[in-house]
């Protein structure tokens, strides 16, 4: 019971001179880096002065560093989480831009043809430190396809099929599929201008889950305007897996994406493969 009050004593003793010298030393950093050595009993404290103050306690054969900041420094952290705009459209199964014949009904006015997607959630395995890494996480991605006809898609029939409206004139005649994403992405990162900022590069693949899809036609009747939703799964595939390639400084990244699956199921309508590409912000 003595010895347990003894060491109980130290400890505090310890501690309190641990804290004075950790102020001290704070006071009077330079911008070199000092070193400042104490022992007490078994216990020697190492103070290593630089723009911060990092304590080292030996006792025996065992350290405890404050370290934490150095650590944080050297965490891998990857560039999903934030939002992503850009443009998106089709390729043809020949991944030509010009669709078939037969499947000019979904051409689009690539100008007004949209996705945007927001990156909610972001996880980070380091494999070496900072400069290389797995990333994951999960995300929103909201497709505007902006037609170029004036059509409008028949869903309700064995394939995906379209008429041209010969009495409204459609000033907005969209399709908006939703998706959950899942990426896996494998990026790197290499530090510029002193460590103070990231070139980062990555690339892998992005599943997504269709969790919405209407169409959105605008159009005038006797000079009022009128807005004509209709939801419904249109044949569209419910599972898509896209490659993804994307280039960054900090935290602003160009990127790509192809999508592997087609838009629509098989045989169900045309086989057309989505793309889109813009710019990534993330935080």
């Amino acid at each position: 019971m003595k010895n347990k009050k003894l060491n109980l004593k130290k400890m505090k003793k310890l501690t309190v001179i641990l804290a004075a010298v950790l102020f001290i030393s704070t006071l009077f950093a330079q911008e070199k880096k000092d070193t400042t050595t104490f022992k007490i009993g078994k216990s020697t404290i190492i103070i290593i002065s630089d723009k911060d103050a990092l304590v080292k306690i030996e006792n025996g054969d065992t350290i405890n560093s404050d370290d934490n900041d150095s650590c944080e420094k050297n965490k891998f952290d990857g560039h999903w989480g934030g939002f992503d705009i850009g443009l998106n459209g089709f390729l043809n199964n020949n991944n030509s831009f010009s669709l078939n014949s037969t499947d000019q009904f979904l051409n689009l006015n690539q100008a007004k043809s949209w996705t945007f997607s927001l990156n909610f959630a972001e996880f980070n395995i380091g494999i070496i430190k900072k400069h290389i890494g797995l990333v994951t996480g999960a995300g929103l991605q909201f497709n505007n396809y902006r037609f170029d006809k004036n059509i409008s898609l028949i869903g309700d029939s064995a394939k995906l099929t379209s008429y041209t409206d010969t009495v409204l004139k459609f000033q907005k005649n969209k399709m908006v599929v939703t998706y959950l994403t899942i990426p896996l992405l494998l990026e790197f990162q290499l530090p510029v201008n002193g460590h103070e900022d990231i070139v980062h590069l990555s690339g892998g693949i992005i599943g997504g889950l269709r969790i919405g899809t209407h169409t959105k036609q605008v159009f005038d009747i006797n000079g009022n305007e009128n807005k004509e939703k209709q939801r419904e799964d249109f044949h569209l595939s419910p599972i898509t897996y896209a490659l993804t390639g994307r280039l960054g400084y900090n935290g602003v990244s160009v990127f790509v994406n192809y999508s592997l699956s087609s838009l629509l199921k098989s045989n169900e309508g045309p086989e057309v493969y989505p793309w889109s590409a813009g710019l990534s912000f993330s935080f």
